[in-house]
């Protein structure tokens, strides 16, 4: 088999290859923007002193270990510890009925803003299911909320983030830590 040489273009000439080039796409470790109307913020996540301290009254355990241990990925600068007798209380889980209408959410995060308040992730009971995938992916979404995340918007780089739920997202994604990243380091 006979080898071809290929021509050298000179410095110059594929400077002006990779300049014509079209931007590429951003990287799925950038962070994304959040929807319009909301921000990501340190001031309303539960977070205090780099750390959420939890106690839990939720039904839903599987789902809450699982997210807690997903959202302690290497890099992940946020401790999330349970609650001891010599801390205070920074996050809750809980179970309430919050109707089971297609409007109803599934869960959600309540920000309580006052210093020493508890917050509160809060699963609807009905609208949970028995599906353990869909209730893990609902306790990463909200834990990321109590994080300080906000809302992503849709596109073609996934996040927990999203306002629907996807269940085949079972850990923070790229985007995800990018943005866990830029908020705490």
């Amino acid at each position: 088999m006979k080898r071809r040489r290929l021509p050298l273009l000179s410095v110059a000439a594929a400077c002006a290859v990779l300049a014509a080039a079209p931007p590429s796409p951003a990287h799925a470790a950038d962070p994304l923007p959040c929807v319009k109307g909301e921000s990501e913020s340190r001031d309303r996540s539960a977070v205090d002193d780099g750390e959420i301290r939890f106690t839990d009254e939720t039904a839903y355990d599987d789902a809450r270990r699982f997210a807690i241990s997903a959202w302690q990925y290497g890099g992940a600068r946020i401790k999330i510890l349970g609650d001891s007798a010599t801390t205070v209380n920074d996050l809750e889980f809980r179970d309430e009925n919050l109707g089971s209408g297609r409007d109803a959410p599934v869960g959600e995060y309540r920000y309580r803003a006052a210093p020493g308040f508890t917050d509160y992730i809060v699963f609807n009971k009905q609208r949970m299911g028995k599906d353990a995938d869909y209730q893990r992916h609902v306790a990463l979404h909200e834990l990321g909320h109590a994080l300080g995340l906000c809302h992503k918007p849709e596109g073609k780089v996934a996040t927990l983030m999203w306002k629907e739920i996807r269940i085949s997202m079972n850990r923070p994604t790229d985007a995800d830590k990018a943005n866990h990243k830029k908020l705490w380091g």
